[in-house]
């Protein structure tokens, strides 16, 4: 787990991650973004933006994910997106914040928006990043009994503002 609090945070703009993922029953990589907030509002009133979340049960789907009060867990905003190749191949896993929408990429195509508003966490505030690699959980699912080991690879991280 690598994450950038009280490191690094911004309000808006691009981020950009290219990685290639884990593949195996019971992974379950994440790039994200939490509230900076986190240790005094706690969650899910900071906020978290889920830029990319995979499953190795269900190999060839991600996800990107908003979570605030009213959606989060079960409820939480989510789409998903077939991508051919996710842990074979290197993709740019992407976020464009700004005060109007939030809108997420894979490898430069749009296939989630979201207009923020002024009552949602994600506007005039600041977030930092977080990337890990967790096994099995509720989102997770089983892990594989034969499983041995697999790799989350991140080629590089960019944020534009």
């Amino acid at each position: 787990r690598i994450k950038t609090e009280n490191l690094f945070s911004f309000t808006y703009g691009r981020v950009e991650i290219r990685a290639r993922l884990p593949v195996g029953g019971g992974t379950w990589p994440a790039l994200w973004m939490l509230g900076a907030n986190f240790e005094t509002v706690g969650w899910p009133a900071c906020g978290e933006m889920d830029i990319m979340e995979h499953v190795g049960n269900n190999q060839n789907n991600i996800s990107s994910a908003l979570h605030f009060p009213e959606n989060n867990g079960g409820n939480a905003i989510v789409k998903e997106i077939t991508v051919p190749g996710v842990s074979t191949d290197f993709h740019t896993y992407s976020v464009d914040w700004t005060p109007e929408e939030i809108v997420f990429l894979v490898d430069n195509q749009v296939y989630h928006r979201f207009q923020n508003t002024t009552a949602t966490p994600f506007y005039e505030k600041d977030f930092f990043l977080i990337l890990n690699l967790a096994m099995g959980g509720n989102l997770g699912g089983a892990i594989d009994p034969a499983f041995v080991s697999s790799s989350l690879e991140v080629d590089y991280v960019r944020v534009y503002q």
